[in-house]
């Protein structure tokens, strides 16, 4: 029995070392097949066939042609204007990863040196969605505490870099409060930073914004001209008062009547916050110093959404209710270039006029239902809350709109994929470093989390 033992360990020895040098045989045979083909800037770069055709975010892909080196490094591919992660490349076959939200349909290019060519079929491409809830219980009130105790009733969001959540609030409670809250996933905290009941109110705050170099957090009191607060998570997010400066002639032509000023945006171009008032008036804040002029008259009317999109800096973007005046300007969303804001491209509608609709597509022709609050993607993807479609959509960056989560005109409250998932009068959106939208569901009393790929 022991020599049948031993003669079984030396055939199994013997079958291992076969293997592991079939192996190396293999690997080495395969080493000298597949020689160093670098890139041939004489010759064109050309392409075949991609597979699969279709897929969503972070799904591999092989593309097929001639002459692109196997220096991934070198080699850039895109799917329209959206950048894949290329992970290598064998000079005639390009292993990549497709990229995050690159539109409908998209273009797949391949460049190389100073070749840059098409494929001419484009990529089928599939949004995967899913919706969860972050915290709240539909009770329309402020209570801090965990995530699972708090209650939220949250009209505007803003992200800073390191995660946290900026909520303002408003009416809501007996009696009524309003303030500027955190809320923290990874801490599992809902915390008030200011608070006030509505007759001693200290700020009356609406849309938030943070500059994501410094987290310096910055709300305008809607009711006042100059006043402005300040929360610096270096003081632990304090809250202190800041005054505008204005000359006299401009404090002066703001119409008291229609002073609100719903907004406060950090522009990254030129570092400086931009507010409208709701008479039309845009000013330019300096962060510093607090002086401040007002740099465009545009339409009349209130707004709910006001951002900058990160791709173009230059660009605020802002949506405006159904009392703007002249009519062609409500329900609509808006872009004022900063650069030149009283040239002939200063302020203009992007959308299709009318309103109180749903329409999908080229934004040109999108209709909205009193959209509220904006934000951007750090690929200049727009997300909307539509406020009375019960949705939100994406206006992505080479301008198509498509209803990412909810069921248009249908309310109610359900987690789960973009077919399934349902919102109630949606106020506010926030959007992280990852891509990931933060929604103040407003009449659902709760704050969700659509993470979108």
């Amino acid at each position: 029995m022991k020599n049948y033992r031993k003669s079984m360990d030396r055939c199994f020895a013997a079958f291992l070392w076969v293997c592991f040098s079939s192996c190396c045989f293999v690997s080495c045979k395969s080493e000298k097949e597949g020689p160093s083909k670098t890139y041939d800037s004489s010759k064109p770069v050309v392409l075949s066939s991609f597979s699969p055709n279709e897929g969503g975010a972070r799904d591999k892909i092989l593309l097929d042609g001639e002459n692109f080196g196997n220096d991934p490094s070198k080699i850039k591919v895109y799917f329209n204007h959206a950048k894949a992660s290329v992970i290598s490349s064998s000079g005639n076959r390009i292993y990549a990863i497709v990229p995050r939200l690159p539109g409908d349909n998209p273009k797949i290019s391949v460049v190389v040196g100073t070749d840059s060519v098409v494929y001419k079929d484009t990529f089928t491409y599939h949004i995967q969605a899913q919706v969860s809830t972050v915290t709240g219980n539909g009770q329309k009130n402020f209570k801090p505490g965990t995530l699972s105790e708090a209650e939220v009733y949250g009209k505007y969001l803003e992200l800073d870099a390191e995660g946290n959540i900026f909520m303002s609030w408003r009416d809501g409670g007996n009696p009524a409060t309003f303030g500027v809250a955190r809320i923290n996933e990874k801490q599992n905290i809902v915390t008030p930073l200011i608070e006030s009941v509505a007759a001693g109110r200290i700020l009356y705050a609406n849309g938030l914004t943070v500059d994501r170099v410094t987290g310096m957090l910055t709300a305008a009191h809607e009711s006042t001209k100059e006043v402005i607060f300040t929360f610096d998570p270096r003081e632990a997010w304090y809250p202190r008062q800041r005054n505008i400066k204005y000359s006299t002639a401009d404090y002066n032509s703001i119409v008291t009547a229609d002073l609100y000023k719903n907004f406060v945006t950090y522009c990254p171009y030129d570092g400086y916050l931009y507010t409208r008032y709701r008479d039309g008036k845009v000013a330019k804040i300096n962060p510093q110093t607090f002086e401040a002029k007002i740099v465009h008259q545009g339409p009349y009317g209130s707004q709910y959404g006001q951002a900058i999109n990160p791709v173009k800096p230059w660009l605020l973007y802002i949506t405006l209710t159904t009392n703007a005046t002249p009519t062609n300007f409500r329900q609509g969303i808006m872009v004022l270039d900063l650069r030149d804001p009283n040239g002939s491209g200063g302020f203009k509608r992007l959308n299709a006029p009318g309103g109180s609709a749903f329409r999908d597509g080229p934004l040109a022709d999108a209709l909205f239902n009193d959209p509220k609050e904006i934000k951007f993607d750090n690929s200049g993807n727009m997300f909307v809350a539509d406020y009375g479609n019960h949705c939100i959509r994406m206006v992505s960056a080479d301008n198509i709109v498509t209803t990412v989560a909810g069921q248009p005109g249908k309310s109610g409250y359900k987690d789960g994929g973009p077919v399934e998932s349902l919102f109630n009068q949606p106020w506010g959106v926030a959007v992280n470093e990852q891509g990931d939208i933060y929604i103040a569901d407003w009449s659902n009393a709760r704050i969700r989390k659509l993470v979108i790929e």
